[in-house]
């Protein structure tokens, strides 16, 4: 269990770094053009980072996103962004609600079409996203923010891209990750199994991982042979 939640840590380090390179590139490709700048690859990672796995690390994703996106506010002046408020909570809520908007669309599908599923979940999520940072801006905010935001965001392009990009995007980087991380994918009660057996199948799994021999054991074991 302590190597599964060492290789955990490792994997939020590699893709909080990944979301603040890209997230810091997006930022200043499109600064030149158009404030605040679309961020049609982080915000499919993020939500992809929020879906992949299990519920008690949903709020992984959006909490990397908005922490990423709080400190670049201050290199580019995104005043707005300063506010925590703003940057990062609306962003934690919506990794959370977009894990379990895949999660309720799988039920009601029962485990069929997969990508399609998290394609349709990945959309959803990505008007939420919208609307929640449009909210906290206009109760957090002073000035003429909420109706800029409103006019660059939804009738611009920022939210088409992100839109697209996402329902593209977000069923292929869960599908990455959940191969690099080997989270099996779950089936929902309802789907052949109930929820108990969900969580039995998900324990021996952690169990079978656990009882692996590490890489470093193994060479050991055939150096002494």
């Amino acid at each position: 269990m302590d190597r599964d939640r060492a290789h955990l840590v490792a994997f939020i380090g590699v893709m909080a770094a990944l979301m603040f390179v890209v997230l810091m590139l997006e930022t200043y490709v499109f600064i030149y053009f158009i404030k605040p700048s679309p961020a049609f690859f982080s915000i499919p990672l993020f939500i992809a980072l929020s879906m992949y796995g299990n519920w008690k690390h949903s709020f992984i994703g959006g909490t990397i996103f908005g922490c990423c996106s709080f400190i670049i506010s201050f290199f580019v002046g995104y005043t707005a962004f300063y506010n925590p408020l703003v940057s990062i909570l609306p962003r934690t809520i919506t990794g959370v609600a977009g894990y379990w908007i895949l999660y309720g669309l799988t039920r009601i599908t029962r485990g069929k079409a997969k990508d399609v599923v998290r394609a349709v979940a990945a959309a959803i999520t990505v008007v939420l996203h919208t609307v929640l940072v449009i909210g906290a801006m206009e109760l957090f905010t002073q000035g003429g923010a909420f109706f800029d935001t409103v006019w660059q965001t939804i009738i611009g392009i920022n939210f088409v891209f992100e839109f697209v990009c996402s329902i593209i995007l977000v069923p292929i980087f869960i599908r990455v990750m959940k191969k690099a991380t080997h989270t099996p994918d779950f089936l929902p009660a309802g789907a052949g199994r109930t929820v108990t057996e969900d969580r039995m199948a998900e324990a021996a799994q952690a169990a079978q991982s656990s009882e692996e021999p590490s890489s470093d054991e193994t060479e050991e074991g055939e150096d002494k042979n």
